[in-house]
């Protein structure tokens, strides 16, 4: 098992579904348990039962699509959670690698409205986790990530990098997750950072932060 340090980017959250987030043992659930509420409990068989290579796919490549069974699109009922964790894209031409930051790349998602054609600037939060990842693809068992850059793991390669790096399942509970932080754009239009949301079950919270300066 690998642990992975990953970054999630939620436009347009308000302070107390942080605060849930953060403390409430849940965590960052998937669409597919939230589409039933906000106290609705983990539909366990519902869930579980759409844990596939074939929905992997779905939710990775195709995340607009609508799902074969219910005829919803396939990001209201989702059980994975994409997660940025960093990736290193290949510009041939150039012949040099082109590093794209977890951080970087889940403020752009905290921060753009993509609910609106236009995809204008918003606040939102980026919540810093971490989670389990196997070395083989696993894509039936609820608390591994998938690793989906890693060609090793023999699924087909999905150009869409912004799409996530790892991909959790269900949820990331609240024990996983240190710190909230959130973003908003300024008068000028650049994002500055304007609150941070400890989570209270870390006994040093001041290292927290630290973690940062590796995605």
């Amino acid at each position: 098992m690998i642990v992975q340090w990953c970054c999630k980017g939620v436009a347009k959250l308000d302070e107390a579904t942080a605060v849930d987030i953060l403390g409430g043992g849940a965590g960052i659930r998937c669409r597919g348990w939230l589409e039933l509420g906000a106290a609705a409990p983990l539909p366990l068989d519902r869930i579980l039962g759409r844990l596939t290579e074939s929905n992997l796919d779905l939710h990775v490549n195709h995340y607009s699509r609508r799902d074969p069974r219910t005829g919803k699109h396939f990001f209201e009922i989702t059980p994975f959670i994409s997660l940025a964790a960093g990736v290193v894209d290949r510009e041939v031409t150039k012949q040099t690698n082109v590093t794209h930051g977890a951080f970087r790349t889940a403020l752009e998602f905290a921060c753009t409205d993509y609910t609106d054609p236009r995809h204008p600037p918003c606040p939102g939060w980026i919540f810093v986790c971490y989670v389990l990842v196997g070395v083989r693809p696993a894509p039936t068992i609820p608390g591994v990530a998938e690793e989906i850059r890693e060609l090793k793991h023999l699924r087909p390669y999905s150009p869409w990098y912004l799409q996530g790096e790892v991909t959790a399942k269900v949820h990331v509970p609240s024990r996983q997750i240190l710190y909230a932080t959130r973003w908003a754009p300024d008068s000028t239009g650049a994002l500055v950072e304007t609150d941070v949301l400890l989570n209270q079950a870390f006994t040093h919270p001041e290292a927290l932060l630290d973690v940062r300066e590796m995605l």
